[in-house]
């Protein structure tokens, strides 16, 4: 018997917590993890929605052992017959190397004649282990916000990844393996924002995402006869340009070859050139060959030339899937005449009927816009099933959640590629639909044909080559030029001497031959590689700075990851202390002051490349004792 079970959100409350510890409201530092709990009961009717954001942290909530009591907005009296949830957060310190278990829900629910749960399930506590210290050091059991629904036995709680780094579990998932054959099955999919594949810096088998292996487990599902339909709820990219233009290319033909029925265009990718996008994406004949890319309330050039949905004929079941573009995002197209937009409600409930006059039994919206907006569409279009929106956490849920005022449910995909999510539809009036979301992690393997087209999509960077990719040099921060690490080691020697023995004297070597399963692939022509692997770019913008690096010819001298990175363009400084101008001793400390880098300010250049995305594990204390160096010898 199926229970509804409303729980917290988790990631709010546990950045909550940890956000008070920082910033010094626990000033104990207990010897012994103790924890307090606010039981509350579990309720449809009583608990926050999912978009609700946590609550504010009432400082009367903070015990004098450290410990945030947290209580879901309105809080009503617990029934004695009521399934209850403990939610417990305790901030304590966390030691760095701590690694998050999974919290589990202790005990089945039984189910007694339609009275609900007769056993009131209890949250074990995942302990925070360190490496160093195998003993748990503390605990921060949360939950997230929505209605779960629970079948016997309790399915375990799962904890959240940190960034893209891939956990224990998502390393190790098990795939729907206690269902029974489907019907059919819907793959989740969208806001790739150009990760064709993660960023291999920290280790690709460590980091979540990409095509690569996306179509292995496409492969492995289809493979126990399943029938797959892969949908995508838009943003191949997240730039603009043209390796932006060619990453949308190569992202279309992998979703041909992946077998993808229906894909919806993103904000990102509208901001494409549209000539470009109609040439990728368009139908020739949506009557007889209707593509994949489909829009009820959006289109290009021409109406014609954009299917409103598409039919899926699959498993005895007849699936109808359709999409639309927020209102949020009219505006940011307005200027471009090229785009037509009309409203979605009115636009969604002429073509939803349509697929129910078609003899459609189930019925999917793509939805690119945020949850909130996904949510109160559906709401006003009846006949949905199942809503995929663009919106929502960094992470797909654990659970598809119903949406207010409709009978539909709603799935979110996360973001850059590192997640899909599977929906099983079945011939079975108790559980007609089953749910598991997956990490795209190194549990699949690579898929060769995958590999080959990212290799096809690399040549192609090298053959437009900067210039035709539209890469142009922008103004550097400070005056002057680049001159290289070499010409700053012939005063400061013991500094040249630590980056030379440093992953940062080899950072243009691991592009050009990466030091992985893909190594065969060299990534020293893309910019997006390139910015953060040689000397003189503008890592977050992906262009050179003024006499940057440009290729292994023009520019030997700015490879790898030098100096100047950090310090500044050189050149002034190199000719002044050289001779080569006259300079009284005022210009010349002027130039040497330039050049200094404050330790206090050093984390926030250094962050510019070791972000969430290329070194999710960046601690700068740790990172500094392996290039201290101080000035001149």
């Amino acid at each position: 018997m199926l229970i509804n079970i409303r729980i917290c959100r988790c990631v709010g409350y546990a950045l909550i917590g940890l956000l008070a510890f920082a910033t010094g409201c626990f000033e104990k530092t207990p010897t012994e993890t103790t924890f307090k709990t606010v039981t509350k009961p579990i309720s449809s009717s009583d608990a926050p929605s999912a978009t609700e954001m946590p609550p504010e942290i009432d400082p009367n909530s903070v015990t004098d052992d450290g410990t945030v009591l947290l209580t879901p907005p309105n809080p009503t009296k617990a029934e004695s017959n009521t399934p209850h949830l403990d939610v417990i957060v305790d901030v304590h310190k966390i030691p760095d190397d701590a690694k998050f278990g999974t919290p589990t829900l202790a005990d089945p629910l039984s189910t007694d004649s339609g009275q609900g749960a007769s056993v009131q399930p209890t949250l074990v506590e995942p302990s925070l282990v360190s490496e160093n210290n195998p003993e748990p050091k503390a605990s921060a059991v949360v939950t997230a916000a929505s209605d779960v629904q629970l079948t016997d036995p309790v399915p375990s709680v799962q904890a959240p990844s940190i960034g893209n780094l891939a956990s224990v579990d998502e390393l190790n998932q098990k795939i729907a393996e206690d269902w029974p054959k489907p019907q059919a099955v819907l793959l989740l999919t969208g806001q790739q924002h150009g990760y064709l594949e993660p960023c291999g810096c920290t280790g690709l088998d460590r980091q979540k995402g990409g095509i690569i292996r996306r179509d292995t487990l496409l492969k492995e599902l289809s493979d126990r006869g399943w029938r797959m339909v892969p949908v995508d709820v838009g943003n191949q990219v997240r730039r603009t340009g043209r390796q932006a233009e060619i990453q949308f290319r190569v992202t279309a033909n992998a979703f041909k070859t992946l077998g993808y029925k229906a894909v919806t265009l993103g904000i990102d990718d509208l901001r494409l050139n549209t000539a470009g996008l109609v040439q990728v994406a368009a139908s020739d004949d949506v009557k007889k060959n209707p593509g994949m890319f489909i829009s009820a309330n959006t289109s290009i050039y021409d109406q014609s030339f954009w299917p409103k949905a598409q039919v899926v004929e699959v498993g005895g079941r007849k699936i109808g899937i359709t999409a639309h573009l927020g209102e949020e995002y009219f505006d940011d197209l307005a200027s471009n005449k090229d785009i037509a937009t009309s409203d979605p409600v009115s636009s969604l409930q002429t073509t939803v009927k349509e697929l129910k006059e078609q003899g459609c039994d189930y019925i999917v919206l793509l939805s690119h816009t945020s949850q909130q907006d996904s949510e109160q569409v559906a709401a006003k279009v009846p006949g949905i099933n199942l809503v995929v929106t663009a919106g929502g956490l960094g992470e797909p849920r654990n659970v598809l959640d119903p949406i207010p005022g409709s009978t539909a449910m709603i799935s979110q995909v996360g973001t850059k590629g590192m997640f899909a999510c599977i929906v099983g539809l079945f011939d079975d009036a108790k559980t007609p639909v089953r749910y598991q979301r997956i990490a795209i992690s190194s549990q699949f393997k690579d898929s060769p044909r995958m590999l080959d087209a990212f290799k096809q999509y690399q040549e192609q960077l090298r053959s437009e080559g900067f210039e035709g990719l539209g890469v142009k040099y922008r103004s550097a921060p400070k005056s002057g030029g680049f001159v290289g690490s070499e010409a700053c080691g012939d005063c400061h020697t013991t500094a040249f001497d630590v980056w030379k023995n440093s992953k940062h004297f080899h950072a243009t070597d691991s592009i050009i031959q990466p030091n992985n399963a893909r190594g065969a692939i060299p990534r020293h022509f893309d910019p997006e590689c390139v910015s953060c692997h040689v000397t003189g770019w503008d890592p977050q913008k992906f262009e050179p700075f003024e006499t940057g690096y440009w290729s292994l010819e023009m520019t030997p001298n700015l490879v790898g990851s030098g100096c100047e990175n950090c310090h500044g363009p050189g050149s002034e400084h190199v000719s002044a202390e050289n001779g080569d101008f006259k300079a009284d001793a005022e210009l010349l400390n002027k130039l040497r002051e330039q050049m200094r880098l404050p330790l206090k300010l050093a984390e926030a250049k250094c962050a510019e490349c070791h972000d969430s995305d290329n070194s999710p594990d960046f601690k700068f204390d740790k990172y500094w004792d392996e290039v201290k160096h101080v000035g001149k010898d």
